[in-house]
C-alpha cells in the first residue's frame, strides 16, 4: 500500500501535528501540508507532493471549514481511494460545539466525491454508516513523548480546554458542591503534560445537555446538579492526555470508553448525571490513594494502546482494509 496524507498546515504545536508525525514514520505513507489556497479553488495539492496516479489512497486531514467552503474537488483522474480524515464529525450529530454545524458533513462528503471517512468516534462511525457513508473508526490519542506519569506530589482536580456549555455546567456542579477545581489558564501544548501531572484527576467531559441551545442561558438559574445531560458521543484528546499523565480521567459515561478498555472505578471515573459526578468526586478526594491508583492504571492502559503511534498504525490498517 502507498498512501498520501495531506494535512492542515499547522502554525503552532498541537496534538494533530503529533498524530501526523507518527503517520509520517510509517513507510506506507507520504505526508505533506495541504495547499489551502489551492484547496479553496477545488484543487488538491501539497507542498512538493504531486497527486501521483500510483498512490493507492489519498487522505485529506484539514479543517472542515476549508472543505465546506471549497468548490467540488478536482481529483485529476485519480482513481484510488479518496478518504476524509476528520476529528470533528461529532459536530454532525451533537451541538457540543456549534449547533449550526449539525448535519453539515454528508453534503460536503458527497460534493467532494470521497469514498470513505475516518472518524474519531465509534458511535459517530455507526451513525455515518446508517446514512450510507462508508466510515472507519480511529479514536483520538496522546503523544507519549509529552504526556507520561511523572513522579511528584499531586492534589486536586484539574480542567482545561474550551469552555463548552456542557463543561461549564459540570464545572459549576463541582464547585457548587464545595469541591475545589483548578481550571488551567491558557497553557502551551508543549507544557501541558507537566501541568496535568500535578493533579490527581482531570476532567474530560464531552456530554450533551438535554436543554436546546436557545434555552441554555436560563440554566444559570438552575442548580447545576439538576441540569439534565446524557453521555456524549466520543472522548476528546484531553481524556487520553490526562490518563497518560497519571491523572484519574473523569468523563461522562460514553459507550466509546468501554470499547477502548476504560472502566469506571478501575481506570476512570464516569458519570451519567451531574449529581453522580459530584458524589463520585467527593468520594474520590476523600480517598486520594485510591484516586491515584486509578490514575496509575489509566496511564498504563493509555500507554498499552492509545498513543498517537498506535493510532497511526490503526489508520494504516483501516485504509488497507478499505483497499
Amino acid at each position: 500500500m502507498r498512501a498520501l496524507l495531506l494535512h492542515h498546515p499547522y502554525v503552532y504545536p498541537r496534538f494533530e501535528q503529533d498524530f501526523v508525525d507518527r503517520i509520517a514514520e510509517l513507510p506506507e505513507f507520504d505526508v505533506a501540508p495541504a495547499d489551502l489556497a489551492a484547496l479553496s479553488r477545488g484543487a488538491i495539492a501539497g507542498a512538493d507532493t504531486a497527486l501521483a496516479p500510483d498512490y493507492d489512497a489519498v487522505i485529506l486531514f484539514v479543517a472542515f471549514r476549508a472543505l465546506r467552503d471549497a468548490p467540488a474537488l478536482d481529483w485529476g483522474g485519480f482513481g484510488g481511494l479518496r478518504v476524509l480524515l476528520d476529528h470533528d464529525i461529532i459536530q454532525n450529530y451533537s451541538d457540543i460545539f456549534d449547533p449550526r454545524l449539525k448535519g453539515a458533513w454528508p453534503e460536503v462528503f458527497h460534493r467532494h466525491r470521497f469514498d470513505s471517512i475516518v472518524t474519531s468516534g465509534r458511535a459517530v462511525q455507526a451513525r455515518l454508516q446508517n446514512e450510507g457513508i462508508a466510515a472507519d473508526w480511529v479514536a483520538k490519542g496522546f503523544e507519549s513523548s509529552r504526556f507520561w506519569d511523572r513522579d511528584g506530589a499531586r492534589s486536586g482536580i484539574v480542567t482545561y480546554g474550551s469552555a463548552y456549555a456542557c463543561r461549564v455546567v459540570a464545572e459549576r456542579a463541582i464547585t457548587e458542591g464545595g469541591i475545589k477545581l483548578m481550571r488551567l489558564p491558557m497553557t502551551s501544548y508543549l507544557d501541558l503534560g507537566a501541568e496535568l501531572a500535578r493533579h490527581l484527576a482531570c476532567l474530560a467531559i464531552s456530554s450533551d445537555l438535554e436543554a436546546p441551545p436557545e434555552m441554555r442561558s436560563a440554566l444559570t438559574a438552575t442548580p447545576a446538579v439538576d441540569v439534565s445531560m446524557r453521555p456524549g458521543l466520543e472522548p476528546m484528546a484531553k481524556f487520553f492526555e490526562g490518563a497518560a499523565s497519571g491523572c484519574c480521567p473523569v468523563a461522562d459515561a460514553m459507550d466509546d470508553l468501554e470499547a477502548l478498555g476504560f472502566r469506571d472505578a478501575e481506570t476512570a471515573i464516569t458519570f451519567a448525571s451531574h449529581a453522580e459526578l459530584v458524589d463520585k468526586l467527593r468520594a474520590g478526594l476523600s480517598a486520594p490513594d485510591k484516586l491515584r491508583a486509578i490514575g496509575i492504571r489509566a496511564a498504563q492502559l493509555a500507554n498499552s494502546g492509545h498513543s498517537w503511534a498506535h493510532r497511526a498504525g490503526q489508520l494504516r490498517d483501516a485504509i488497507a482494509r478499505r483497499l
